[in-house]
C-alpha cells in the first residue's frame, strides 16, 4: 500500500482480515490440522467479543472515573463493615460479598481501566487486597499435616486444581499409586502448604514437590469426602493414545499412553472427563489416567482421519469434526460405511470358540483361494457358504453345487427382508450370502470361512456368529508381480472380475500393474477405516506362508481363555 494511506486498524478489523485469509497459510507451509484449528480459534465469538470490548476501551471516550485507585477506599468499608458484621446479619452479609475473589477481581479491573493499565501483566505481580483481621468467635479452619514418604522417582500419584473458591483442592489421587497406599489424602483435601511453604496454584505445588527429597509434608484442610468402590472391568481401545499430545489432560506425566487393540482394565470412572485405568501390555502395571468414553466421543466422533470436512465446531471446548460421504473405491460396494465404532470395547476373559473366520481385504488378495485351499486340506474342519444368485443356470450348472439359483424377485424380496449378509451385483445379476447358510454350517460344527466386505463386519461381529477377523493386506506391487507367477491360475481367477468389467481383451503387463496398484490402495483405504473391526492381520507376500498363518492361528484359538466382547460370553 503507498505511504501516507495506511490507517490504525480496530481490532475488529484486524480479526476480520486475519479470518479472511486463513485458508492462504497452507501456502506458507501450515498443514491442513494447522489450518482447521486456526479457523476454530479465529472464528469463535469468545474472542470476538473479547476484541469488541478491547476496542471499546481504547478507541472511544469513557467517562472520568471519580477514583483512579479504589484500594484504600475499599479497604476503610471493608474494615467498617467487619467490626459490626458479628451482630448485624446484614454487616456479615455485605462482608462476605466484599470478600469474595469475584468482587475484589471487580475492583481490580475497575482501577486498570481508570488507568489505562491495558499491558501485559505478570500474574505474580497482581496482589489482593489484604484480607481483614479475624472477628473474634469466628470458627478457625481446621488443618491437618500428612507426610508421604517417597520412593525414589515415583511420583505421588495426585492431581490438583483451583476450585470455584480459587483453594488449590486434590482432584485426583491414582489408584496403586503412592499417596493412595499410604491413604493419608482424600480427593477434596485444600493445600495450604507443602514442606513449610504456603501454595497457591498447581504449579507452586510442582515446583515444591520437584525439590522435596525423601518425604512430602503437606498442610490440608480435610474434606472428609468418602469416595464410593468402582467396578473394575475391561476393555480393548480401539484407538491411539498419547497423553503428551492431549491438551486436555490435567496432568501430562499421569496420563496412561496405549496403542490400537490394547487391554486395558478401568479402576475407577469417578471423574466423568478422566478414567483411572492400567494397561496389560506393559509389566509395571502403573494406574494413569486416560479420556473416558464420554470425552473421547465428543470430542473426536471417533470419525477416521481422511473422513472429515474441513470445517470445525466446537462443542463444550472440544473439537467436533462433521462426517462426510466417501465414495469406495471396491467395485462391489458403494459407499463406505461411517462406522460409528465404540472407543472402548468392553472385553471379558472366557473360552472362545470361532464360528466364522472372516476375511477382509481388497480384489485380488487372494481371499477366494485362502479359503478354496483352508477347505479342501481341512474339509471336517471349515466350510464356505455357498452363495444365492440371481443368474440363471447354465447347461454345466447344478443347483446347490457352487451357487443356489434362485429368481430375481425372490432375492430383491428376502435382501429387502434383511435375510443376506452380504450381497451385490456382477453383469447385472445379484450375488449374495444369506445368514440362513452360515448357521447351518455352524450347527454342523464346522467353522465358516468366508470372504467378507467391509461393510458386513459390524453386522457379523455378534454373539451369534462370534468371528474370528482378518485383515489380508495387499503386498507390494513388485510382491504381486512375483506371487502372480507362481500361482498364475489363482491369481487368474482372483482377478476375474476386475478383467472382465474392462474393456481391454486381454491383462498385458501395463494393465496387469494398474491392478496391482488399484488392489494396494484399496488395501491401505480399508486398513485405514475398518482397521477397529479386525483381530489380526497379514500381508499376503506369500501364499504358503498366509495359509500356514491362518491355520496356526485358529489352532491357538481354542488354547485356553481369551480376550471376547462382554456380550458373547454365554
Amino acid at each position: 500500500m503507498p505511504a501516507g494511506t495506511t490507517k490504525n486498524l480496530t481490532a475488529i478489523e484486524a480479526l476480520e482480515k486475519i479470518q479472511d485469509n486463513v485458508e492462504n497459510f497452507e501456502d506458507i507451509g501450515a498443514s491442513t490440522q494447522e489450518v482447521d484449528f486456526m479457523k476454530d480459534f479465529f472464528d469463535n465469538e469468545a474472542l470476538g467479543a473479547l476484541l469488541e470490548m478491547y476496542d471499546d476501551l481504547t478507541m472511544d471516550e469513557l467517562p472520568d472515573p471519580q477514583e483512579e485507585d479504589t484500594k484504600d477506599l475499599y479497604r476503610g468499608v471493608l474494615d467498617a463493615v467487619s467490626a459490626r458484621a458479628a451482630s448485624n446479619s446484614k454487616a456479615d452479609e455485605l462482608r462476605k460479598i466484599l470478600e469474595n475473589p469475584h468482587f475484589q477481581a471487580l475492583m481490580k479491573s475497575h482501577d486498570d481501566v481508570a488507568q489505562e493499565n491495558y499491558g501485559i501483566v505478570d500474574p505474580k505481580s497482581l496482589t489482593l487486597p489484604a484480607p481483614p483481621p479475624p472477628v473474634f468467635g469466628a470458627a478457625a479452619e481446621e488443618y491437618r499435616f500428612v507426610t508421604i514418604r517417597k520412593q525414589g522417582k515415583e511420583p505421588l500419584g495426585i492431581t490438583v486444581n483451583l476450585d470455584e473458591n480459587n483453594d488449590l483442592t486434590i482432584a485426583r489421587i491414582l489408584q496403586g499409586s503412592l499417596a493412595d497406599k499410604q491413604g493419608l489424602l482424600r480427593t477434596g483435601d485444600k493445600v495450604r502448604e507443602v514442606n513449610g511453604t504456603e501454595v497457591f496454584t498447581p504449579e507452586d505445588m510442582m515446583i515444591l514437590l520437584k525439590e522435596a527429597s525423601a518425604s512430602v509434608t503437606m498442610k490440608v484442610v480435610p474434606s472428609y469426602n468418602s469416595s464410593a468402590p468402582t467396578d473394575e472391568f475391561f476393555v480393548r481401545s480401539n484407538f491411539n493414545y498419547d497423553p503428551m499430545n492431549d491438551r486436555l489432560i490435567p496432568c501430562k506425566k499421569a496420563g496412561l499412553p496405549f496403542r490400537q487393540g490394547d487391554i486395558l482394565q478401568i479402576v475407577s470412572t469417578t471423574d466423568e472427563n478422566w478414567w483411572q485405568a492400567r494397561s496389560l501390555a506393559v509389566s509395571d502395571g502403573l494406574v494413569g489416567l486416560i479420556p473416558s468414553s464420554t470425552l473421547q466421543e465428543k470430542r473426536s466422533a471417533f470419525v477416521q482421519p481422511g473422513l472429515t470436512n474441513t470445517k470445525t465446531d466446537l462443542l463444550c471446548g472440544l473439537k467436533v469434526k462433521r462426517k462426510k460421504h466417501i465414495k469406495y473405491n471396491s467395485q462391489d460396494t458403494t459407499v463406505f460405511d461411517n462406522c460409528d465404532i465404540r472407543v472402548y470395547e468392553e472385553v471379558t476373559l472366557a473360552n472362545y470358540h470361532t464360528r466364522v473366520l472372516a476375511l477382509v481385504g481388497s480384489k485380488g488378495v487372494g481371499k477366494r483361494s485362502l479359503i478354496n485351499e483352508l477347505v479342501k486340506n481341512n474339509p471336517t474342519r471349515f466350510q464356505a457358504p455357498t452363495p444365492y444368485t440371481s443368474r440363471p443356470m447354465g447347461d454345466n450348472d447344478v443347483d446347490g453345487r457352487g451357487y443356489f439359483f434362485v429368481p430375481r424377485e425372490l432375492m430383491e424380496r428376502e435382501i429387502r427382508e434383511s435375510k443376506y449378509l452380504d450381497y451385490g451385483e456382477f453383469d447385472g445379476e445379484l450375488y449374495g450370502i444369506k445368514f440362513s447358510t452360515i448357521r447351518e454350517i455352524i450347527k454342523r460344527g464346522r467353522v465358516c470361512v468366508m470372504g467378507v466386505s467391509p461393510t458386513a463386519l459390524k453386522v457379523i461381529k455378534s454373539p451369534d456368529f462370534q468371528p474370528f477377523i482378518v485383515f489380508i493386506a495387499a503386498s507390494s506391487v513388485e510382491a504381486q508381480k512375483v506371487m502372480y507367477e507362481k500361482h498364475k491360475e489363482m491369481m487368474e481367477e482372483a482377478l476375474e472380475g476386475r478383467r472382465r468389467k474392462s474393456t481391454r481383451p486381454t491383462i498385458n503387463e501395463l494393465f496387469q500393474e494398474e491392478l496391482f496398484i488399484a488392489t494396494l490402495k484399496e488395501s491401505r483405504q480399508i486398513e485405514k477405516v475398518y482397521r477397529p473391526y479386525f483381530d489380526d492381520s497379514i500381508v499376503n507376500d506369500d501364499f504358503d506362508t498366509t495359509y500356514k498363518f491362518l491355520l496356526t492361528t485358529m489352532d491357538n484359538l481354542h488354547q485356553g481363555a481369551k480376550w471376547i466382547p462382554v456380550e458373547w460370553k454365554e
